[in-house]
């Protein structure tokens, strides 16, 4: 383990110093990462968005919250996948509906609290059958609260 000096103020005991290919050292620990961009201190985050149910809702809900999720944004959407659509009666006329539909919950969260989090929506949103949904977990560079200007953790 190296101790290195970040600024005035800042010092990382870092475990590991990663090379990219430009041979530009980025210092990773645990989920702080000091890059070669302006040689700031970075907060590692993920966006998960998860397209579930409409039912499951509720049940993802109270999961999140329960694993210290403070605040999610939920559209309805449609969509379909592998069960494409599904055959329905109105009237004795059979139609197809070809988009089925969906919510899509979205979470950023801290880098370390990803695999919690996709497992509690998981366990929330199975049902067992086609068309449960996704999750999708992305990279997310910068958060900022347009209120206060607080970025990343702090504006989560």
């Amino acid at each position: 383990m190296t101790t290195q000096q970040i600024s005035d103020t800042v010092t990382i005991d870092t475990v590991a110093c990663l090379c990219n290919p430009l041979n530009i050292d980025i210092v990773c620990w645990p989920n702080l990462v000091v890059g070669p961009v302006y040689g700031v201190l970075y907060i590692r985050m993920k966006k998960i968005e998860a397209i579930i149910r409409p039912f499951k809702l509720d049940e993802v809900k109270i999961a999140l919250v329960n694993a210290g999720v403070v605040g999610m944004t939920v559209s309805e959407v449609r969509g379909f996948g592998r069960q494409k659509g599904q055959t329905e009666r109105y009237r004795g006329s059979e139609y197809t509906v070809e988009f089925l539909q969906k919510l899509k919950v979205e979470i950023v969260v801290d880098d370390d609290q990803v695999d919690a989090i996709v497992d509690q929506v998981i366990a929330a949103a199975r049902t067992g059958e086609i068309g449960d949904g996704k999750i999708f977990v992305t990279t997310v560079n910068e958060v900022v609260r347009i209120r206060t200007g607080e970025k990343n953790s702090e504006a989560v």
